[in-house]
C-alpha cells in the first residue's frame, strides 16, 4: 500500500500492518505505544536534521522492523552534514530522555519511556549494518577509501561487533533463561549485513 504525500513516495509493506495486528492482539497493556513512540521519535530527528541541512527525500518506507528514508541526490555534500543526519535519531532519543528525566513527573510509566528511548538509542548506535551506527562506520569509511574497500570495512566491523553480541545471547540462553531477544535482534542484524550489502 502506497501513497504520495508532498512529493514524498510513502509506501507500507504487509508485514508491516500484520507486526501492527499482533502488537494489538498480544499487547494488553499498551507496551507497545512505549516502543512506537522512541522509534517515531528517532525517525523525525532524522527528518527535521535532513530538513534543515536542504535534503530531498524520495521515499519513505514503512517495514516491520525499520523506517527506511531514501532521499534524492545520494550522499550529502560533506561528511559533517552527513554525520549530522546519521546521528540526529540518537541525539532526539536522547534529549527526550534527558527532558523527562529533568521535567516530567517520575512515574514508573515515565521512567520506563526513559528506558526505551535510551535503549533505542543504544541500539542504533551499534556500527552495525544500516543502523545509524553503521551508516557512521560506512560514510567515515566511504569519505577516507574507495567504495568497494569501505562497504567491506563495514561489514568486518559489523561482524566484530556481532559475535561478542552472539556470545552473550548464547550465554543468556544457557544460563537458563528463556529470554531470546538478544538471540533473534542478533540473527535479524546478521541478515541485514548479509541481504543489505
Amino acid at each position: 500500500m502506497g501513497l504520495r504525500l508532498f512529493g514524498v513516495e510513502i509506501s507500507f509493506s504487509f508485514w508491516f500492518f500484520a507486526t501492527l495486528a499482533v502488537f494489538a492482539l498480544l499487547d494488553r497493556e499498551v507496551l507497545a505505544l512505549y516502543f512506537l513512540l522512541p522509534v517515531a521519535v528517532h525517525e523525525l530527528g532524522h527528518l527535521l536534521v535532513m530538513a534543515v541541512c536542504g535534503v530531498k527525500i524520495k521515499a519513505v518506507r514503512f517495514t516491520p522492523c525499520s523506517l527506511s528514508i531514501q532521499r534524492k541526490g545520494g550522499r550529502l555534500f560533506s561528511l559533517g552534514r552527513e554525520l549530522c543526519v546519521q546521528l540526529a535519531g540518537i541525539a532526539a532519543n536522547l534529549l527526550l530522555a534527558l527532558g523527562l528525566y529533568l521535567f516530567a513527573f517520575q512515574s514508573m510509566r515515565v521512567m520506563f519511556l526513559i528506558s526505551s528511548n535510551l535503549a533505542v538509542a543504544a541500539f542504533n548506535l551499534l556500527p552495525i549494518g544500516n543502523l545509524d551506527g553503521g551508516a557512521v562506520v560506512k560514510g567515515v569509511s566511504a569519505h577516507f577509501f574507495l567504495p568497494d574497500f569501505a562497504r567491506r570495512v563495514s561489514r568486518a566491523v559489523s561482524f566484530v561487533v556481532l559475535i561478542p553480541l552472539f556470545a552473550a545471547a548464547i550465554f543468556l540462553l544457557l544460563i537458563k533463561t528463556t529470554n531470546f531477544t538478544l538471540l533473534a535482534m542478533c540473527l535479524y542484524l546478521v541478515a541485514v549485513v548479509i541481504w543489505r550489502d
